[in-house]
């Protein structure tokens, strides 16, 4: 999750600046970057919750 939280800070940064984001050779505009951030955000709180539930259920016992 470290990696994808650091990418994510990056791409953040990008969109931020109206940057674009070229990636493999195609150039996508920051409301582009805004969505792929969104899709990370909701991916790493899934997994964030899933870590949750697993420790609060096999780690309290």
């Amino acid at each position: 999750m470290t990696a994808e939280i650091a990418t994510m800070k990056d791409l953040i940064e990008h969109a931020e600046n109206e940057g674009v984001e070229i990636i493999d050779g195609v150039t996508y505009s920051a409301s582009h970057t805004w969505v792929e951030i969104a899709k990370m955000a909701l991916d790493l709180a899934e997994q964030q919750e899933w870590f949750e539930r697993y420790e609060d259920k096999y780690c309290n016992d």
